[in-house]
């Protein structure tokens, strides 16, 4: 399958998750310069957010240098970000020492781009659907046992410059906004997705975990 570029769509920032990365407990309210510098960075990030992502469609066997999908008959790949601008404010707040603002924005882009994750996964489940297929929980190189050095893959396959995304020689994503992934498309996936799947993963400090 050729890559597929995806431009132009639009992302939710979910103020419950900003609040809760910032470890704001669930019907609590924060001191009110807090409240008032989400509600702020909120709207600064509307006007900053560039959502991307592109991805492919392939046979397990043909990801190159990962044993993780070997034998499994396809294997969505993706990558996605909200742009640079966004990272770009949050370090000039930090230079200029407002520095609950950059912890705020910072927290409102990591919300954007996993929302950008959310939006790419549901047009892969689209195109898996198209096929008669069922798609897997996304996995990411560097979280649970998948080894960060295998984002390199990822990166072997799909064109991050595409969309503006590079990678660094310890294997992170420039912008850091970025999320890259993989998912087991199949009749029936290994990790099939479902509403206990964050109760059924062992990634108990995942910063998205809902549960």
């Amino acid at each position: 399958m050729e890559q597929v570029l995806e431009k132009g769509f639009e992302v939710e920032i979910d103020r419950g998750e900003v609040r809760r990365l910032l470890g704001i407990k669930e019907y609590r309210a924060a001191a009110p310069r807090v409240e008032e510098a989400i509600e702020q960075m909120m709207s600064l990030a509307a006007g900053m957010i560039e959502p991307m992502g592109i991805y492919t469609i392939i046979k397990g066997d043909d990801f190159p240098g990962s044993n993780r999908f070997v034998g499994l008959e396809r294997v969505a790949l993706g990558i996605c970000t909200i742009g640079k601008r966004l990272e770009e404010q949050v370090s000039e707040f930090s230079r200029t020492n407002r520095l609950l603002d950059a912890l705020v924005l910072d927290s409102v882009g990591s919300v954007a781009a996993e929302a950008a994750a959310e939006y790419l996964d549901g047009v892969i489940q689209d195109a898996a659907h198209d096929m008669g297929l069922k798609t897997s929980c996304r996995a990411s190189p560097g979280y649970g046992d998948w080894d960060v050095r295998e984002q390199e893959s990822i990166f072997a396959v799909l064109s991050g410059a595409e969309i503006g995304v590079s990678l660094t020689d310890s294997f992170m994503m420039v912008p850091r906004k970025s999320v890259s992934f993989a998912i087991d498309i199949a009749e029936r996936p290994a990790r099939m997705r479902s509403a206990d799947s964050c109760r059924e993963c062992p990634i108990v400090d995942c910063p998205y975990r809902l549960i």
